[in-house]
């Protein structure tokens, strides 16, 4: 066994220095910040960037894929026997726009007795709360189920959380990156002849 076998093996030995500082890789303090504070760190910014990223991206696809914009009506049909409660408000079916009258036509077609309303909603607010349409002498219970608003956040979201969840990794892997080369940059030292 050599010297330098035997110096690399004990464990009580001080750490080997010289004019640049210790030869190994990492001092007591450099351990716990790359073991413990680092790791952490890049967690917090990955944990922090996923949520970021995804809304960000969800606001920036939403519109062009058609998952907002455009609400849901119903049309459940109103017996001829049950007379609506005063407070629901009686809305002539000349009073619909286009899109509103092809979304009606469209719920009382479809099983769900639902409809899409492509374009505009002029009775909003009528429609909000129900009212009873009579078309094609059956009157109709309408109502806007579903007003699928659009998400309104910052776009900058989505690169704000992919710059965190790349800098999260690199903080992750910076630790082990660190001790290899350390550990080559000692290996490299204790090889080079003097």
């Amino acid at each position: 066994m050599s010297s330098d076998d035997e110096r690399a093996t004990d464990a009580t030995e001080p750490p080997a220095t010289d004019e640049t500082g210790p030869l190994e890789p990492t001092t007591g303090s450099e351990s716990l910040v790359l073991t413990y504070a680092a790791p952490f760190l890049g967690v917090v910014l990955i944990a922090v960037g996923l949520p970021l990223a995804i809304v960000g991206g969800y606001v920036v696809v939403q519109d062009g894929v058609g998952l907002c914009g455009d609400p849901t009506i119903s049309a459940t049909p109103v017996d001829e026997r049950e007379e609506p409660p005063s407070t629901v408000e009686a809305l002539p079916a000349d009073d619909l726009s286009a899109a509103e009258r092809a979304a009606l036509e469209e719920a009382i077609d479809s099983p769900l007795q639902e409809g899409k309303v492509d374009g505009e909603v002029t009775n909003r607010a009528a429609l909000l709360e129900g009212a009873i349409v009579e078309y094609e002498d059956q009157r109709y219970y309408v109502r806007i189920t579903s007003q699928n608003s659009c998400l309104e956040v910052a776009p900058l979201l989505f690169p704000i959380g992919a710059i965190a969840i790349l800098l999260g990794i690199g903080v992750v892997l910076t630790p082990p990156i660190y001790r290899k080369m350390a550990g080559f940059e000692e290996r490299v030292r204790r090889d080079r002849p003097e």
